[in-house]
């Protein structure tokens, strides 16, 4: 079981030191992608072959996380020698059944619509739709009647993940009420499970866990400190946690409404530098991972301060991910079938 950090930075930049967030992970030759940042598929080709793909994961639709996923999904759809080798399955937030408006004064209830009004949000299946059938539709006609391909829709599928009833969440009152982890998918490899984090007023955000016969991988998505984060994450191998220098993005906005808009998403959206060690050492893990580094511009983020931080509250190690980095996941859990896999409260997704 290997980590592969496709792309390391967060945010819609488009960085000379970093691709988009983006994290494959590989279990006995099967590679599974969380999220597909700007420039990450360049990186993926670095390290595995299309016929590994299995699945893709989103955490949320923010732009920077989704930004190659038709890339993804259209590169290997039956190039000779580059192609999947069955068909490719993403899961990610489903269409949000209201939605706020923020306001000055308070929250407002939009129903239909989204945030501005005049642009519905969908769910991960109609993206995925829209990307094949429509965005990249001439380009699918052509080579289907030019080159004698299958439609990709043979292919590729996409999910709508359900948040469970019992949780009762809800994208205006209860975002990310504290929950259990559950599954989102399987198969001879790996157990995938998700819960919801806070990323403000985006719903649904989630967080996954990996895990397989040879450990366990967390990976927190986009979210301030999160109690339902820890509760992913417990007791396992890696946890890939977001983390973001609060004054040192700001220092790269000029001055004017729209950065006054964006420091306070920024504050109540990430987790600082100064956090994530506690939710490493809440959580009880072997490795933290500080990725979707924020700033993500060149020498605009420091390193060095970011890891001490986390070393003052973390006993663990910790290491700050660049492009490419590659890590193994060690066997140090018992090698029980996957289908004992529990996700109890008092034993939250570990393996027993």
């Amino acid at each position: 079981m290997t980590v592969h950090t496709l792309g390391t930075g967060g945010g819609p930049v488009v960085s000379a030191s970093r691709a988009g967030i983006s994290t494959a992970v590989v279990v006995d030759g099967c590679s599974y992608v969380f999220d597909c940042g700007m420039g990450s598929i360049r990186n993926y080709r670095s390290h595995c072959t299309w016929d590994q793909l299995r699945a893709i994961f989103i955490t949320h639709h923010h732009s920077d996380h989704i930004y190659d996923l038709g890339s993804y999904l259209l590169t290997g759809w039956q190039v000779p020698g580059e192609s999947f080798s069955q068909p490719i399955h993403v899961y990610g937030p489903a269409k949000p059944p209201r939605v706020p408006v923020l306001h000055t004064h308070g929250d407002r209830l939009v129903v239909p619509g989204c945030c501005g009004g005049d642009h519905p949000m969908v769910g991960t299946a109609d993206i995925v739709d829209a990307l094949i059938n429509k965005v990249f539709a001439s380009d699918v006609a052509i080579r289907m009647a030019d080159e004698g391909r299958s439609s990709p829709n043979q292919w590729v599928y996409g999910h709508d993940i359900e948040v469970p009833a019992e949780a009762k969440a809800d994208p205006v009152l209860a975002r990310h009420p504290v929950m259990d982890p559950f599954v989102v998918y399987r198969d001879a490899q790996v157990v995938v499970s998700a819960i919801l984090v806070d990323h403000r007023l985006c719903y649904p955000a989630f967080g996954f866990r990996i895990d397989s016969k040879y450990g366990s991988v967390v990976i927190s998505g986009d979210t301030t400190y999160s109690e339902n984060c820890i509760r992913l994450a417990k007791g396992a191998d890696m946890l890939l946690h977001e983390v973001i220098d609060l004054d040192a993005i700001l220092a790269t906005f000029p001055e004017g409404p729209a950065r006054e808009g964006i420091a306070v998403h920024l504050e109540e959206s990430h987790t600082s530098y100064e956090q994530v060690g506690k939710v490493a050492q809440a959580a009880g893990v072997s490795q933290l991972i500080l990725h979707h580094i924020v700033p993500n511009v060149p020498g605009a983020a420091d390193i060095e301060k970011m890891l001490r931080a986390a070393h003052r509250d973390f006993s663990g190690k910790v290491f700050a991910a660049e492009d490419n980095d590659s890590f193994r996941v060690g066997s140090n859990i018992n090698a029980a079938s996957l289908s004992e896999v529990s996700h109890s409260s008092e034993n939250v997704g570990v393996c027993v």
